[in-house]
């Protein structure tokens, strides 16, 4: 049986769309139809295609008629995953794209499970409420470098509209201003496209126009003219102007927004690293998403996923929704397809495939790809592909996409296809081998500089040998090819070694031992012959002139670094320190007694200083200091010091092994340094194969290092060897160093000196029973500890440093809860940073530090408390009895705040003080205690004085304000009264002195402001009878009155508020006596306003005149004035009426 009898459809008549690499291109051009029917057809819709599509098309519906913004979708798969088939796919059922036989994309798709078509069917009900469905798609980089300008296209042409935004623009003026759009287009049929570009010289655009619209210009140079001016060169397409024109064009020919689907192809390799594009198309991405009322949805595809790649990461907010495709999915459509197996011949293929059990599984033995029992449900569908080779070629294929190439890499599918095609005609047995991938990209490869002309060159001439010639053609495309993804070699374990290529080039699986034999005799030729490769620690690599040149570099770095020993010293001990965090991890600190208090484990070189507090583990190493001395000054210490050390030997059978991988990493990452970046194919293959070389040496580095430190053995001073692993063992000997450490920690190591201090700080009396001790505080050990230390004071830093370091190493809840209690009971005295008596239980924890503990002296009876607590009470201080001390700050400031409120400003006499106070203030705790207690009835009486002053003042200053206040606004005769009251403090004298002084003044202002009213009554009066009496103001309508009145400030005035004092003060407040005067004598000449004004009324053309002014004395000057009025009455008159006016 051959390989092909095995398939479904043999590979040689299968035939791929598109060359099985799918092309976004929406609307389909009437060409691409055909192609895109047939990704229909071979569209495998399950897996993360289907869970794919359903988000996408869930979080879409899921924002339509919200009133918000659609979420963006990013699609990401390495080169020949199906992102952009995805994508194309769902363009295609967005639509659900009608063909000329009536089939549409949804009918051609052999199966959709409901996941899909649930929501499918959603979107369909949804376009018909809306204005129907869009679909727009395209590839960035292949029109356009602007992003906004290419997306604006890729709309435009899923309209129908010309991509170029001028003669859209034009296009929308003939739909929008004229209506004449779908006209033109039948009229021009396919020209219609080139003409509209070209609307300014095209004869036959502007004819059909015009034939259309006759009256829109005199002939087509006219309306040529007439579009030039109109529609000028349009400037750079911004994001604002993308959003107007794509609303536009949606809206062209709809009431609504339709449904519309935006796919951005390859956007990753179109922004590359360019942070400027990143961040157009994150605004694109935004704005697209904001503005369209959840009715657009963009969909990008990338090579990878957003959060992978820093350039990439500013789009994560902009695309929520985020599909990745991997491996397994393109190898379920792949098996779905190209490799279907007919029925039956499962059974031939699974009996040949266990025949070859052995050499199957021998392939890629050790490595991280090698055949493992979970391949064996999928070899049978593989075939004739064993899985371990192809993952081998998906780390190949993934490293090309990396590198830029795929772009222009075939697809999966169509290799994979080209394979089953090439040994389909081989017998059931025969496997493809990897090198056949060569054949598959080396033209392309060769093209973007990834394969040098040298290796390229040395396989076509190989090619065209003999038998042998050929195989060692196949031998030098693997070691390219697994040069390739060297780089990587230390997580897939595949590396350039004469084994794993003979494993990937047999083809026969019953057996080609032949080729096995050969392999590393021909990889010896090569290295001979012309030097085409060199073993490098093992591995096979190319050699090309400039891979000669990074060797030689190697070697001269090689000598250097042998050279300088000091410098491998300082790397061996860097990874010492990796290695023993390694083996020490979990061995950083160990518990103490029953309260499990962490007492940290400090790592130290056998120099340092010993920490103040903690396990002091000294680390030694047989390759910087004589471990047999080390061992012997431990066993000389003394069984009191607390030191624990850790002793690493040197591994003498590998240790020369050490040294050559030092010196090996050490040179190859210095070659690295100093070459730096290569501009060659060839130069990146040296790289890559130095890195190679520098990974492995440093592993075997780091191997040796950590072999030693996890034989590493631990002592205790005195020379105590504790057994175990190294981690195990440094605790176990931590917890043996504390009792040496801290020989007074049991005083007071308990685990409730937590509740001791929660308690004490709510001032619970009984706090110290949470350690188990129900007798006074100060018979406890701590607090005896603490009381003997306070000497003439001491800071709470100072006590917890002193306490919680050897030799008590108490924990810091026993310091502060030890102190609370005390400073409860009375038996400290607190003073706070600013010097005042503070209460330790109400101040924050982080200020116990700063405070200043002593020793307490004074004691406090009851018979003390009682008279202090009346005057707390009379005060409102609060307090807790027996915790009265606590309270008497407070208490100072109360009487010092009352006896200042006993007086005050003139007239309030001053104020008094507190009796003693500094007295007072220099106390504190007990001693200010039984001070206050012995003056507290003094004190007490002298509080009720204070506070019925205080309310006395309180009480008369508003009449005090108000006798100011009326005497300021014109009572005088009250002022001397005034005046004697401020002078003498009198306002508490007996009677009150200010009531009379209110009342004299308030009747004299009543007096003043009624004749001021009286007077300006009068002068109102006389202005009445004046307009009563003139026969033009007669003749105005009530309406006409009132507008003069306005106008002339002729408005009645109430009668002024006189009542009391207060209303005396506020009328006189909003207008004084001079107001008043001035307003009686502006009357006159406010009359004369209003009748010059209702003359003027009456006769619009009467003037004013105004008269001239001069003093009469005689009949003489009165005749000549009256001349003088006669002329100027005279003159104006010849204009008209005339309004005389003095």
């Amino acid at each position: 049986m051959l390989n092909r009898d095995t398939f479904q459809t043999d590979p040689s008549a299968y035939r791929l769309a598109n060359q099985g690499v799918a092309k976004i291109s929406f609307p389909p051009t009437p060409e691409a139809m055909e192609t895109l029917r047939a990704e229909l057809s071979t569209f495998v819709c399950d897996g993360a295609y289907a869970n794919g599509l359903a988000r996408i098309l869930e979080a879409f519906l899921g924002s339509v008629g919200k009133g918000g913004g659609a979420p963006a979708v990013w699609i990401s798969g390495f080169y020949g995953s199906g992102k952009s088939h995805l994508a194309s796919m769902l363009a295609a059922l967005w639509t659900n794209l009608k063909f000329e036989d009536g089939a549409t994309a949804e009918g051609i798709i052999s199966h959709l499970p409901p996941e899909v078509s649930a929501p499918l069917k959603e979107l369909r009900v949804a376009a018909k409420r809306a204005g129907g469905v869009i679909a727009a798609g395209d590839t960035l980089g292949t029109g356009p470098s602007d992003p906004a300008e290419a997306t604006l296209g890729i709309i435009l042409r899923a309209v129908g509209l010309p991509s170029d935004l001028r003669a859209a623009q034009v296009a929308l003026w003939l739909e929008n201003d004229l209506g004449v759009l779908d006209t033109v287009r039948r009229d021009l049929g396919d020209r219609f496209q080139s003409d509209i570009r070209n609307f300014i010289l095209s004869p036959r655009f502007g004819a059909s126009v015009l034939k259309a619209k006759p009256n829109l210009a005199g002939s087509p140079k006219e309306l040529s003219n007439l579009l030039q001016s109109q529609f000028p060169e349009p400037p750079p397409v911004t994001v604002d102007l993308l959003e107007t024109v794509a609303r536009q064009a949606l809206m062209l020919g709809r009431k609504e927004l339709p449904l519309t689907l935006v796919v951005l192809d390859e956007v990753q390799q179109f922004i590359r690293q360019d942070p400027g594009l990143t961040l157009k198309i994150q605004t694109i991405a935004e704005r697209l998403a904001s503005r369209f009322d959840g009715r657009l949805l963009l969909v990008a595809t990338g090579q990878q996923a957003l959060s992978d790649v820093a350039n990439l990461q500013k789009l994560l907010d902009r695309f929520p929704v985020q599909i990745a495709l991997g491996e397994a999915d393109v190898d379920s459509v792949i098996r779905k397809t190209v490799l279907r197996k007919k029925t039956g011949a499962e059974k031939g293929i699974r009996e040949m495939l266990t025949a070859n059990a052995g050499e199957i599984s021998r392939h890629l033995r050790g490595s991280r790809l090698a055949h493992t029992v979970q391949d064996d449900a999928d070899a049978v569908l593989d075939w004739p592909l064993l899985p371990s080779r192809r993952r081998v070629w998906e780390r190949i294929l993934r490293e090309l996409d990396r590198t830029g190439l795929g772009g222009t890499l075939r697809g999966q599918l169509r290799t994979t296809l080209d394979a089953a095609r090439t040994y389909g005609e081989k017998p059931l047995g025969h496997a493809v081998p990897v090198d056949f991938l060569y054949g598959r990209f080396a033209n392309e490869a060769y093209n973007a500089g990834l394969l040098p002309s040298e290796t390229r060159n040395r396989i076509e001439v190989l090619n065209g040998g003999d038998d042998r010639d050929k195989l060692k053609a196949r031998v030098l495309m693997l070691v390219y090819m697994l040069g390739r993804i060297a780089s990587e070699a230390d997580q897939h374990g595949v590396r350039a070694q004469a084994e794993i290529i003979a494993d990937l080039l047999i083809v026969n699986l019953g057996g080609e031992d032949d080729l096995r034999r050969k392999v590393p005799e021909l990889l010896e030729e090569l290295q001979a012959a012309d030097g085409a490769v060199i073993e490098v620690g093992g591995e096979w690599r190319l050699q090309t002139k400039e891979s000669a040149e990074w060797e030689s570099a190697y070697r001269s770095e090689e000598k250097s670094i042998l050279a300088d020993q000091s410098g491998l010293a300082r790397t061996r001990r860097d990874l010492l320190g990796e290695a023993i965090d390694t083996v020490l991890s979990g061995a950083s600190s160990v518990p103490h007694g029953a309260s499990r208090q962490q007492r940290r484990i400090h790592r130290l070189q056998p120099d340092d200083k010993a920490p103040a507090d903690g396990i002091a583990l000294r680390l030694r190493n047989g390759w910087s200091e004589d471990l047999t001395a080390a061992e012997k000054e431990i066993a000389a210490a003394s069984t009191s010091d607390s030191a624990v050390h850790l002793l690493i030997s040197r591994h003498p059978s590998r240790d020369n092994e050490l040294t050559a991988a030092l010196t090996t990493w050490r040179a190859a990452d210095h070659v690295l340094q100093i070459r730096g970046v290569p501009q060659t194919d060839a130069g990146r293959e040296a790289q890559s194969a130095m890195q190679s070389r520098a990974n492995k040496a440093q592993t075997v580095a780091k191997e040796i290092v950590r072999e030693a430190v996890a034989q590493a053995r631990v002592f205790q001073a005195g020379g105590k060897l504790i057994g175990g692993a190294p981690a195990d063992a440094v605790k176990e000997a931590a917890t043996n160093a504390l009792a040496r450490l801290y020989p007074q920690f049991a005083d007071g190591d308990h685990s409730g000196w937590d509740k001791v201090r929660d308690r004490a700080v709510r001032k619970d009396p009984d706090a110290m029973k949470a350690v188990d001790h129900p007798g006074a505080p100060e018979s406890h050990t701590v607090c005896k500890a603490l009381l003997a230390e306070l000497g003439p004071g001491r800071k709470g830093s100072d006590l917890r440093a002193k306490f919680t370091n050897p030799p008590y190493g108490w924990s810091q809840d026993t310091v502060d809860g030890a102190l609370v209690v005390l400073a409860n009971a009375g038996l400290l005295r607190v003073t706070g940073d600013d010097g005042k008596p503070a209460s330790l239980p109400d101040l924050p924890r982080a200020k116990i530090g700063t405070c200043t503990f002593r020793g307490e002296t004074t004691i406090i009876t009851i018979a003390q408390r009682m008279p202090v607590r009346g005057l707390l009470t009379d005060t409102g201080v609060p307090f807790e009895n027996n915790q009265e001390h606590l309270a008497l700050s407070a208490l100072l400031d109360r009487l010092e705040a009352a006896a200042e409120q006993s007086g005050g400003d003139v007239p309030a006499p001053a104020p008094e003080t507190v009796p003693n106070l500094a007295t007072y203030k220099a106390l504190s705790g007990n001693d200010l205690l039984a001070a206050l207690a012995k003056d507290a009835t003094g004190l007490r009486a002298k509080l009720k004085a204070w506070n019925a002053a205080s309310a006395k003042i309180a009480a008369r200053s508003p009449n005090w304000r108000l006798a100011r206040r009326l005497v300021g606004l014109g009572a005088m005769k009250q002022e001397a009264d005034l005046k004697d009251v401020e002078s003498g403090r009198r306002l508490l004298a007996d009677p009150d002195p200010v009531p009379p002084l209110v009342s004299a003044a308030s009747e004299a202002l009543r007096a003043k402001l009624n004749a001021a009213h009286s007077a300006w009554q009068t002068a109102w009066t006389k202005g009445e009878e004046r307009l009563t009496s003139d026969p033009t103001w007669a003749k105005l309508s009530p309406e006409q009155k009132h507008g003069i009145r306005q106008e002339s400030g002729l408005l009645v005035i109430t009668n002024p508020a006189v009542d009391t004092p207060q209303a005396i003060a506020d009328t006189l407040a909003q207008r004084g006596f001079s107001e008043w005067e001035n307003m009686a004598k502006a009357l006159p000449a406010r009359i004369d306003d209003a009748l010059a004004a209702a003359a003027a009324l009456l006769e619009p053309k009467a003037r004013t005149v105004t008269l001239p002014g001069a003093m009469v004395t005689t009949e003489a000057e009165l005749d000549t004035w009256l001349a003088k009025v006669r002329v100027k009455v005279l003159e104006a008159l010849s204009g008209g009426p005339v309004i005389p006016k003095v």
